[in-house]
């Protein structure tokens, strides 16, 4: 990638980034229908027979079943990892750490369409853990190292970007490894990848039009760069060991075949297009496994079936695009949108038309692209965060951050587990198909233009046996005491304060309390807090008892505690008990503007019982 001396991509990069994160979101968008319909006979694809639609899917498996409806033009997990990765590569040098310890956990509970092996190894860096730890239970090892689905390649677009100024594959294959295993084990899975990223390296790279059949051929004559298993033990500590004893000492050899076997794939490929027919998609794609739903779901699969539909209409990128997006029977969102960031990186976006407007966050999508076009790994960021800085985000980040959702109105501003802020656009609850089950989903638009849909799933709660046995008089007491709880939505603390800006300025900007509403004479920090003007209530409590002195003590509790220590001491509040420990955790004490104390804890730390 060629840089001007500001460090930023010539225009020719930027735009073939924009085609490239454009193309795979709209192939995604288009694809994602078709994903599990049943295997039909083409009838001959065009972009403008074929145009994004709302539809309904089933998710949720057999015992929590529910109606999601997808709108016109919304992507599936394909895009939402592309975006995740890109944003860990903007965000710090440690960008696996990120990727690994925040972005994917947080995934989990706005994914869409995610795959099991995915969500299952989302679920071990939810406890901190990677997936090929000896701390998990050895079948979740087992089950990790045998996953060689096209999880992987689906993602790895910005390395590819990111890596085109180097001039050599090797760090992006590192890169794109290590990347792979924070999910997959499989070589089938990270093989794949590498072919498929090698492929789109050079797709970037590549200056004028591509020639009908150059991209498979390329691929086939750098089988070296690609099917080299690199060495990622200073990204990923520990795997190729656990690699190894899973595949009792011969890991490297499974890799070597799963190379011959994707070569063999793009051989088929290419003596296809050697022959020169012209109706060959759906033989060829027969005969490297796309409709064989034993396999079509592998690594190796969709990036031969990419390369292929990439190299076979680089002249006519929208028909291959629609041609893999609508072949019924495949893996259509994954290959579709792998193929479209194949010829999005050759032809850049002004092929994709209409679809590029209309595709979901097309704004942040482009924004993205440019950032990631204009990163140079070789220039320092100072601005990057660093190792130290990286919190994981836990499961009970995701409650905790699920149960302040569940307070929040339309507009209301939310911060999110992987510290972005949004908007809340809306709620609204599923049709379900299971018995006692209750399912909500929230629209949350990012500060900086990605839409989010939240989903908490939940069961409604039974009556115990010993309501059943309760007399009718009985019942209809408890019925009376449960209405009256129920009638108490919200629990809160109302604070007097002398000066409700200064109040506002120590509890938002200074301990970093969110504002979730705020009306003419009240601030409500977090739905608990309510800041309201000294006087408040005067006029119905007489002035004697109104006259008495008052004090109310605060606890909070932070996971940025560093920093609310450095503001508080820097905005020149009390401190009247420095940092100290109790019940094996950080806090302080400050006496807020108003007189007021304030407890302050570090909720980065609870201990274990064993602990206290």
């Amino acid at each position: 990638m060629t840089l001007n001396n500001k460090n930023k991509a010539v225009p020719l990069i930027v735009d073939k980034a924009h085609g490239a994160y454009l193309g795979a979101a709209i192939g995604d968008a288009l694809g994602w229908p078709n994903e599990r319909q049943p295997r039909r006979k083409s009838s001959g694809h065009t972009g403008k027979d074929h145009d994004f639609i709302r539809w309904t899917r089933r998710s949720g498996g057999r015992f929590y079943s529910h109606e999601e409806t997808i709108e016109p033009g919304e992507y599936s997990d394909d895009t939402q990892l592309i975006l995740a990765t890109s944003r860990s590569l903007l965000t710090t040098r440690e960008w696996w750490k990120h990727l690994s310890y925040r972005e994917i956990p947080f995934w989990t509970i706005y994914e869409r369409g995610g795959g099991g092996a995915t969500k299952r190894a989302a679920n071990s860096w939810l406890l901190s853990r990677p997936p090929w730890s000896a701390e998990n239970k050895h079948n979740n090892v087992r089950r990790y190292f045998e996953a060689g689905g096209n999880g992987v390649a689906m993602r790895i677009l910005p390395h590819c970007l990111t890596g085109v100024a180097s001039g050599r594959f090797s760090s992006i294959s590192q890169q794109i490894v290590a990347n792979g295993v924070i999910t997959h084990g499989h070589p089938r899975a990270l093989v794949g990848a590498l072919a498929y990223g090698f492929a789109l390296w050079r797709a970037f790279t590549h200056k004028g039009t591509l020639e009908y059949g150059a991209l498979i051929e390329i691929t086939l004559q750098n089988e070296k760069e690609w099917g080299e298993l690199p060495d990622v033990s200073g990204t990923c500590p520990g795997w190729i060991e656990a690699a190894q004893t899973w595949a009792k000492g011969k890991y490297t050899d499974i890799w070597r075949n799963t190379v011959k076997e994707v070569t063999e794939m793009l051989h088929k490929c290419r003596d296809a297009l050697m022959q020169g027919a012209l109706a060959i998609d759906r033989q060829v794609m027969e005969q490297i496994g796309a409709y064989d739903r034993r396999i079509n779901g592998a690594g190796t699969v969709a990036s031969a079936a990419a390369i292929f539909l990439s190299s076979r209409y680089a002249a006519d990128p929208i028909h291959g695009i629609i041609d893999a997006a609508f072949a019924q029977g495949t893996d259509t969102d994954t290959i579709a949108s792998m193929t479209g960031a194949l010829l999005g990186a050759v032809c850049g976006p002004s092929w994709l038309g209409p679809y590029a407007e209309k595709i979901q966050d097309a704004n942040y999508l482009r924004q993205i692209a440019e950032r990631i076009a204009n990163k140079d790994d070789n220039v320092e960021e100072k601005n990057l965060a660093t190792e130290t800085t990286i919190t994981p985000v836990k499961k009970s980040d995701l409650d905790s951050f699920v149960s302040k959702l569940q307070q929040t109105r339309a507009d209301d501003t939310i911060v999110l587990p992987n510290s972005r802020e949004a908007k809340v656009s809306k709620s609204y609850a599923h049709k379900v198909w299971v018995k006692n089950v209750e399912v909500v989903s929230w629209q949350l638009t990012t500060f900086d233009g990605q839409s989010l849909f939240i989903k908490k799933i939940s069961r409604k709660q039974q009556p115990t046996q010993e309501n059943l046995w309760k007399s009718a008089d009985e019942k209809s007491d408890k019925s009376e005491n449960n209405r009256k709880l129920k009638d108490v939505m919200r629990l809160g603390i109302k604070l007097p304060v002398d000066n409700i800006d200064k109040a506002r300025e120590f509890y938002n900007r200074i301990l970093g309390l969110r504002i979730v509403r705020e009306a003419r004479n009240i601030v409500n920090l977090e739905g608990t807090i309510a800041l309201v003007p000294k006087d408040y209530g005067k006029e119905s409590i007489d002035n004697e008892t109104f006259g008495e002195v008052r004090h109310s003590i605060l606890y909070i509790e932070t996971r940025n505690f560093e920093r609310v220590v450095g503001a508080v001491q820097k905005s020149g509040n009390r401190i009247i008990t420095p940092v100290t420990q109790w019940g094996g955790q950080k806090f302080f004490r400050c006496i807020d503007p108003d007189g007021n104390i304030v407890e302050v804890f570090d909720a980065s730390y609870r201990p274990d019982k064993n602990d206290v």
